[in-house]
């Protein structure tokens, strides 16, 4: 069963009850949040759900004096990146003080279709080739490298793309050939969709689709990890409005 969350005056989710027990001890979300869940009448808070009547409340830091006002604000709890793991494209855009907090790429799946397309020409260019070698024409043997480049452009693609989330933005690069980039800050953005199909939801993969105020949206196919990749986004969103 998943639940979808309204906290802090918008909608989250939608999580599965571990998900929402864990979310519950760190604090992201609390028990007086309102929740529904596929089959619900309407909502109702997370503390009248008995799953989660036995989840312990977090503490509560102390209040604040008044003087703490003016005390500059608490660094991210997620640690921050290591740099060499990330892209060219990503370094150079990353600005002096942005910390890279959560990184993914695009699956091998993408693969597939290059690699029957290749198998499909080699199926062609072996009997083409065999022919022009009888009749002198070894030339043609190098339409092999066909197959090679559409493999490899392939790979490349998948190697070179970045998708990173920082303290402040989300930093999309996909693609070799036809590059797509994407950037748009964390304070921006309105929701963010998974769609995952049988293979996607077994293999981990799925399509990301963000939202801006705006009411403009990017999708990104075939995503490593989208559901991770969402939750990242909406845990800086929290502890955004929390600074």
């Amino acid at each position: 069963m998943e639940f979808l969350i309204h906290h802090d005056g918008r909608e989250i989710g939608p999580y599965s009850e571990s998900e929402v027990r864990t979310r519950l001890l760190s604090g992201a979300i609390h028990s007086s949040d309102l929740a529904w869940h596929e089959g619900a009448s309407d909502w109702a808070p997370l503390f009248s759900f008995a799953q989660f009547t036995t989840t312990p409340r977090p503490i509560p830091p102390p209040l604040p004096s008044p003087s703490k006002a003016d005390a500059p604000a608490p660094p991210f709890s997620s640690p921050a990146l290591d740099a060499k793991f990330l892209g060219p494209y990503t370094t150079a855009t990353l600005q002096a003080d942005e910390r890279p907090l959560h990184k993914t790429t695009i699956h091998w799946m993408v693969l597939v279709v290059p690699i029957l397309a290749s198998l499909f020409s080699l199926i062609i260019i072996g009997p083409i080739g065999m022919i022009a070698s009888w009749k002198g024409q070894s030339w043609v043997w190098l339409l092999l490298l066909i197959p090679v480049a559409i493999v490899a452009f392939a790979v490349l693609a998948v190697r070179t793309s970045e998708l990173v989330i920082t303290d402040r933005r989300v930093l999309i690069k996909v693609g070799f050939i036809q590059r797509q980039t994407f950037e748009m800050f964390i304070s921006k953005i309105e929701s963010v969709a998974v769609t995952q199909g049988m293979l996607g939801r077994f293999f981990n993969y799925g399509t990301v689709e963000i939202r801006g105020t705006g009411g403009s949206s990017e999708s990104f196919a075939t995503i490593v990890a989208p559901l991770q990749f969402r939750d990242a986004i909406q845990l800086v969103q929290t502890q955004s409005e929390r600074r």
